[in-house]
């Protein structure tokens, strides 16, 4: 099963536009059944954006996204609302770091393991990849016996990698732009950090 479908994502990559483009590889037979959560989504959001203008953090939250916009990580879009069936609604909720070195002091997280009463979550159905965990004490063993280690930028690399398909992109977040009062729908290009696939290349 692993060595099959870690082999068809691999047959899905492609270098293009200095980018990797990628299918990710979803259990086929669950991924219809996930809910839009739509509703919940918008529950939330309400929540969320009442506790960031209590704390004085909605500009720092929203700034956020914009700087991903920014990036071409993100990209808002319009879904008009007797369409957000058709999506999946990603929740989100804002956490703090409190480090004084820290130039982003509030940072969204992405809750990809939530269902709701008799559904699945977005991480039941995605395949998660090889368990990579056992030969963690292999690489402590070298990180120790080395006299020099190399530290990747993992955010770059994940900036590396784009979605290829419309279907893989069809997963959405809610905000509000308050001085709009208007309701944004955002889609991302990239994978949330949150939802628990691994690229295995």
């Amino acid at each position: 099963m692993d060595e099959k479908k870690v082999q068809e994502f691999r047959n899905t990559i492609f270098y293009r536009d200095d980018r990797y483009h990628v299918q990710l590889p979803w259990y086929e037979d669950k991924v219809k059944s996930a809910p839009s959560n739509h509703n919940a989504a918008l529950r939330i959001l309400e929540r969320v954006v009442k506790d960031l203008e209590k704390k004085d953090l909605y500009d720092q939250y929203l700034n956020v996204f914009r700087q991903q916009e920014d990036e071409g990580i993100i990209e808002e879009i319009t879904v008009t609302p007797e369409n957000f069936q058709n999506y999946i609604w990603i929740l989100h909720r804002p956490v703090l770091k409190l480090a004084d070195q820290t130039t982003t002091k509030v940072r969204p997280v992405f809750n990809c393991s939530y269902k709701g009463a008799n559904s699945i979550s977005l991480n039941e159905v995605a395949y998660p990849g090889v368990n990579l965990m056992g030969d963690m004490l292999e690489l402590l063993i070298r990180f120790k016996a080395n006299k020099y280690v190399l530290l990747p930028d993992i955010r770059k690399a994940f900036l590396m990698i784009r979605l290829e398909l419309e279907k893989d992109r069809n997963r959405l977040f809610l905000f509000k732009e308050r001085r709009q009062l208007a309701l944004l729908q955002i889609l991302y290009h990239l994978i949330q950090f949150q939802c628990k696939l691994k690229l295995c290349f």
